[in-house]
């Protein structure tokens, strides 16, 4: 479903937009027969129709505007479908928002049709840019090329594929280029209304050749669309011409992309991008590690990630090089007190934890840390938790307004920052073949990688597991395990709002998969006491389990009169 954007959704003063507001170009009004309200959206205009349903722009019962998604009654009268369907879409919540247009809510309306309703992303679709101003400048190119490549690696980390990768599902907007509309085209694919007819799902033109020949679709298939959409971006044509569709399947099949002049390294990981053997592709996190400088992994075998992601500078690279195009409108959606996002200052985005890594040197011994505490830089004083600034006095806990200030606005560098957080947890949670014999817990279905909320406020702060738990370990920095093997979790804690957060001196259990309980080991980094605004700690958790147990959950209460939190493992 192609979503066109529409400019000048916020009425006057921040206030909720009225209808008027809406008749904006790239917008319609609602077409007779059109719902005026989908569960608890009230619809303002349509933004889109395709062939698997029709976007509206709605208001949220907030008032923020979202996108709302409906299926074609079609394909929901199938038996089976909707489960199919609310399943991708629970699938979908889990990536994570930065780089796309995070995934809010999922139901069925009145008829039973399925719909989902994403954030609403304010901007210019790619397809629009190019074909309104030509080409874009290399700048501007490498930030697509980026942020694109970031949007599907969140994507295929959560399990996904997105299957119609185009330009016009790509928005630039004021804090970075944001890919739309994945999450509910496999339960398309599976369809039996949809197969039986011969179809080819996704978009003439920005197919991968295992899609024309109906085998098995993978990530690698956006790889591929990522390689012609940055070609097209950055030369101002498609690299296999304009035709119908019998004709761009037929090139596809038979003819090597032309992906004209394109600037290093975009030129050399585009032409492995367009591989026709989707084997020989590199994954969308290779390409983020090429895009940062960190160069490409051959695909004869798996690479793991360095224990410090060259992703980590992706975000500052944003923040520092995006320039949308002059005709792009600002993002007003980041304007609103309501927008539910969260993000790390860009003052300790670029700060770097010393933490030891039991991911990638489980036979390390580093130098003990004592329980209770959070290993900063060397730089940091023994005993506190790594932060940009500390505590300033009086902030303890009974400091704490219950009217703290809401995120009224998100500037474009703080966007990044935290994309530089959520980059790193991709890279992170990627394949890790080849560190030796201790097992890696799957992330798909699970919430490593998520931001996990700690409180009921905007700004609590948040939880990332950023990396599955490292298990089967016999050591870790000195101490040897009592009852079977250590299970290690990486964590970091983020402290976004403007006053200090009081962690809770409540251990963090882990929930095995018997539903035994086991308390951190004393080896384990602590969580603080206290996290300074802004602050950030980072450590790991080490469990020490029976054989044959694997990790289910961890569950534990991280601030003091928070809530009670549930981190799905596995």
């Amino acid at each position: 479903m192609d979503n066109v954007a529409v400019r000048g959704v916020v009425g006057e003063e921040g206030n909720p937009p009225r209808d008027e507001d809406v008749n904006q170009p790239g917008a319609e009004g609602l077409r007779p027969g059109d719902p005026e309200q989908v569960g608890g959206y009230r619809l303002l205009g349509r933004l889109g129709e395709g062939g698997m349903g029709t976007v509206y722009l709605a208001l949220a019962p907030t008032g923020r505007p979202v996108a709302v998604k409906m299926v074609k009654a079609e394909f929901a009268v199938e038996e089976g479908f909707a489960a199919r369907f609310h399943a991708e879409v629970r699938n979908a919540r889990r990536v994570a928002s930065f780089c796309t247009a995070q995934v809010l809510d999922n139901g069925n309306d009145e008829d039973g049709r399925p719909y989902m309703v994403t954030e609403y992303i304010a901007g210019t679709p790619l397809s629009r840019q190019i074909a309104q101003h030509g080409a874009l400048e290399a700048g501007p190119l490498h930030g697509v090329a980026l942020g694109v490549a970031a949007a599907l690696a969140a994507i295929h980390v959560a399990g996904l594929v997105h299957r119609d990768l185009k330009p016009a599902n790509v928005i630039l907007s004021m804090s970075g280029p944001r890919v739309i509309d994945f999450g509910i085209a496999r339960a398309l694919d599976s369809t039996q209304s949809f197969t039986q007819s011969g179809e080819v799902l996704g978009s003439p033109g920005w197919w991968a050749p295992e899609q024309v020949r109906g085998l098995e679709i993978t990530p690698a298939a956006d790889v591929f669309a990522w390689g012609c959409l940055v070609a097209y971006a950055g030369n101002g044509r498609h690299p296999y011409g304009r035709g119908d569709l019998v004709t761009m399947a037929t090139r596809l099949l038979n003819s090597p992309p032309d992906l004209g002049a394109l600037p290093a390294p975009l030129d050399d990981l585009t032409r492995r991008a367009t591989a026709m053997d989707p084997y020989q592709r590199p994954t969308a996190q290779d390409l983020l590690l090429a895009l940062v400088g960190g160069g490409i992994a051959a695909p004869a075998g798996p690479v793991a990630a360095p224990a410090d992601p060259p992703t980590l500078i992706a975000g500052d690279m944003l923040s520092r090089s995006w320039r949308p195009p002059a005709n792009v409108e600002p993002d007003s959606t980041q304007t609103l007190g309501v927008l539910d996002v969260n993000v790390l200052p860009a003052s300790s985005a670029s700060s770097t934890s010393s933490v030891p890594d039991p991911l990638t040197a489980p036979s390390a011994v580093p130098a003990p840390v004592p329980s209770g505490t959070a290993q900063a830089p060397p730089t940091t004083p023994p005993g506190t938790a790594q932060t940009p600034s500390s505590a300033p006095p009086g902030t303890a806990a009974a400091g704490r307004s219950p009217r703290r200030r809401r995120l009224l606005a998100v500037p474009a560098a703080a966007v990044a920052a935290a994309l530089a957080v959520t980059v790193a947890v991709l890279v992170n949670t990627g394949d890790e073949a080849g560190q030796g014999p201790a097992a890696v817990a799957t992330a798909g279905g699970t919430d490593v990688g998520r931001r996990i909320a700690t409180g009921s406020l905007l700004d609590d702060p948040q939880l990332i597991i950023s990396r599955a738990p490292r298990c089967g370990l016999t050591a870790y920095q000195g101490a040897a395990p009592v009852r079977g093997r250590f299970c290690a979790v990486r964590w970091t804690l983020l402290n976004t709002a403007g006053t200090a957060a009081p962690i809770s001196r409540t251990p963090i259990v882990l929930v095995d998969d018997r539903g035994a309980t086991h308390s951190p080991e004393p080896v384990s980094t602590g969580l603080p006491g206290t996290l300074a605004p802004g602050g950030r700690a980072d450590g790991v958790l080490v469990y020490d389990l029976p054989p044959a147990r694997k990790p289910l959950k961890l569950t534990g209460r991280v601030i003091e009169g928070g809530s009670e939190i549930e981190v799905r493992l596995s």
